[in-house]
């Protein structure tokens, strides 16, 4: 294993010291299926591989593990948000803010048409998606 990675599951083990082993047991394994499959080139990670990948079966306790990977104090990933563009054919990133706006205001609106679309709609329409963070990626690859 690589030193960063050893530094980075000592962090997880100070800062999830009171929850239970198998949610830094999920943010740990996830870490290793980053660095086996070479942080440079991903991308792209769905909820099902992370998912998969954290080796826990419970979702409630996976969603934490999730929340404390893109903790800032942690910052392995990041959350990114993308959908459908129609017009291009495409899949197009969607801005942080664009999405905290809708969701504070409650005001939901189509990313690409700005038209107004029903809470269900705007959900089906947004996808979820992590990265690894620069700094994850940095230390990675030293």
């Amino acid at each position: 294993m690589n030193n960063a990675i050893d530094k980075y599951v000592k962090r997880i083990c100070e800062y999830l010291h009171e929850y239970p082993n198998d949610i830094s047991m999920a943010c740990i394994n996830i870490i290793s299926k980053i660095y086996e499959h070479d942080v440079n080139n991903i991308y792209h990670l769905s909820f099902g591989r992370l998912y998969e990948w954290s080796g826990i079966e419970n979702h409630e306790k996976f969603n934490i593990a999730l929340y404390i990977l893109v903790d800032s104090r942690i910052n392995i990933l990041e959350q990114h948000f993308e959908a459908f563009n129609e017009i291009k054919n495409r899949f197009e990133g969607v801005d942080d803010d664009f999405i905290h706006e809708v969701l504070t205001t409650k005001d939901y609106v189509h990313p690409f048409t700005f038209e107004t679309i029903s809470e269900v709609e705007f959900n089906k329409l947004i996808n979820i998606f992590f990265t690894p963070t620069k700094e994850f990626r940095e230390n990675l690859s030293e």
